[in-house]
């Protein structure tokens, strides 16, 4: 009788796991489904007008030499990329589509890391849902194709292989080569990911203490060391061979006219973040907000319950105090750059669920328990607060005709016919600040508007010498850059003093204006300006020549 009873509960308690796991998966499903939406949806933004160019632009141009780009180059050479491995795709759902991509790489690479810890799947599943719930993932960071999130599924494997390493014991080559690798393309993707780097770099030659400094060397400082130069090979070809064009655009354009920029336009972004008081606000609303707060908090419990009573082997404390410190200097990174932004102070946040993991590495069967419990409540707080968000996009799925991405498209189609029906040249220059729209369209532009407001913005507050690195024109440059090769076509409509400069040419030369409200997003409606009949003739002819 007792071995049956014994035998029905535990078939029992099989059916409830498996139930649960099923659950998971199932929830999991709907909750990618959900954030697809999100990202395709979601409204276009200013940035993006920078980052998916080049995926066009680099087939004919130059990174740097002949377009701006005021960030490291490996973001523009993956939208690059998967540009032309998805060609009729779209321009910016293509983008969007590598912004999914790195979601993915991001939540496996999370979940994989705390399960490979933990053996737990509660752990393995309260990485990646914090992750996807916390505020600032589910807003501009995480959903538009910049290279805010990019960076974040490399910090998150290279961080997890290194406190693989210790956590178990076994400091390995190829692990922790790739834990190397994948930092330096962190770094790659986007120059602020290096906050994550010299606390590495460090811990490498101090730790595990069991292990002597020459065998510290042979089997952290190496491995790590070589990965880290693999993976910046090419930023170490162009800072070599380029030196003060590369660092001009990744370094001089943030601590000069950037800043000189938004110190004179202040009062167009309320509540901008130029002093140290409102960047520490504005870290505050980013860290003590929905999920991100929840993180914090079972990070601070975890780490009590690791304290009353350790159970694992290997250097799990080790590897916790590299990764505390790492995401401390990343958390102070954030604010060096002026002015704030909420981007800046999402990237430490990736290393709390790898933190959770090694805590609870270290805790006691007994503690493990009331962790569990404090996670499940705090998972069910983070569904809460980011499904209200998510559902948008999973309501958005229901027509995807509407995405963001696909209005895009129609507009960039309409723009097409808008040309053939006036007879102009579709190899006619287009003079525009969203340069989305004409690429999307398959239409050519004036690379020194590759970057939209970007660049144009700041060449009235740089230096002369400064403006020599940097292919740009600003408002005052605008007849001049247009002297020789005319547009067939303006298009404003996005920021009134932003354009007025190019209203001013269209208007001055007989352009044509049109309402054209196929295209329109949160900045405004687009108003086509056609080149005048004869001019487009001549324009055509030239093109044609």
């Amino acid at each position: 009788m007792s071995g049956g009873a014994d035998t029905l509960s535990a078939g029992g308690a099989s059916r409830r796991s498996g139930l649960i796991a099923a659950g998971a998966v199932i929830l999991s499903l709907i909750l990618l489904a959900s954030l697809f939406g999100r990202i395709m949806d979601y409204d276009l933004r200013r940035d993006e007008f920078m980052f998916v160019p080049p995926a066009v632009l680099l087939g004919e141009y130059e990174l740097y030499r002949d377009i701006f780009f005021n960030h490291v180059p490996y973001s523009a050479w993956l939208f690059r990329g998967m540009h032309l491995l998805l060609p009729s795709f779209g321009l910016l759902a293509v983008a969007r589509l590598t912004v999914f991509m790195a979601w993915l790489l991001l939540l496996g690479c999370t979940g994989w890391i705390g399960w490979r810890l933990t053996g737990s799947r509660l752990v393995a599943f309260f990485g990646p849902a914090g992750l996807m719930a916390t505020d600032v993932f589910l807003g501009q960071t995480g959903m538009v194709a910049t290279n805010n999130l990019l960076p974040l599924p490399f910090v998150v494997l290279g961080l997890g292989l290194f406190a693989i390493a210790l956590a178990e014991g076994r400091p390995t080559f190829w692990p922790l080569f790739v834990a190397g690798v994948s930092l330096s393309i962190a770094c790659g993707l986007k120059i602020s990911a290096i906050a994550f780097v010299p606390a590495v770099a460090i811990g490498c030659f101090l730790v595990p203490r069991e292990l002597t400094f020459t065998e510290r060397l042979r089997f952290l400082v190496l491995p790590v060391g070589l990965g880290g130069i693999v993976g910046a090979l090419p930023l170490f070809w162009l800072a070599l061979t380029q030196t003060e064009l590369f660092f001009a655009h990744i370094a001089g354009y943030h601590t000069g006219p950037h800043v000189a920029y938004w110190q004179a336009n202040a009062a167009m972004e309320p509540g901008l973040a130029l002093r140290a008081a409102q960047k520490f606000q504005l870290a505050l609303s980013v860290w003590f907000f929905g999920a991100a707060m929840l993180l914090l908090f079972v990070t601070i419990f975890s780490w009590v319950m690791s304290r009353r009573g350790e159970s694992a082997s290997g250097w799990p404390g080790q590897a916790a105090v590299v990764i505390a410190a790492v995401t401390i200097s990343a958390a102070a990174f954030g604010f060096l750059p002026t002015p704030g932004f909420p981007q800046y102070y999402a990237a430490p946040l990736a290393g709390l669920p790898i933190l959770i993991a090694l805590f609870y590495r270290r805790c006691a069967s007994e503690n493990r328990r009331h962790l569990g419990l404090a996670m499940s409540v705090a998972l069910v707080l983070m569904v809460f607060s980011g499904g209200t968000r998510l559902a948008l996009g999973l309501n958005a799925l229901r027509d995807p005709a509407g995405f963001t991405t696909a209005n895009v498209v129609r507009g960039a189609q309409a723009l097409r016919t808008a040309f053939a029906e006036a007879g102009l040249s579709a190899q006619g220059p287009v003079a525009t600040l969203a340069p989305i729209y004409p690429l999307e369209a398959g239409l050519r532009i004036y690379p020194e508007f590759s970057a939209g407001p970007f660049g144009y913005r700041v060449v009235p507050y740089a230096a002369p010498e400064e403006l020599t690195q940097f292919a740009i024109t600003g408002p005052d440059g605008v007849e001049t850059l247009f002297y020789d090769d005319p547009p067939v076509a303006l298009l404003t409509g996005f920021d009134a003093v932003l354009d007025q400069a190019l209203v001013d040419y269209a208007q001055a030369n007989g352009y044509v204006a049109r309402a054209f409200p196929q295209i329109t997003d949160r900045y405004g409606e687009a108003v086509l300006w056609l080149a005048p009949t004869k001019d487009a003739a001549a324009t055509t002819d030239g093109g044609d020549g």
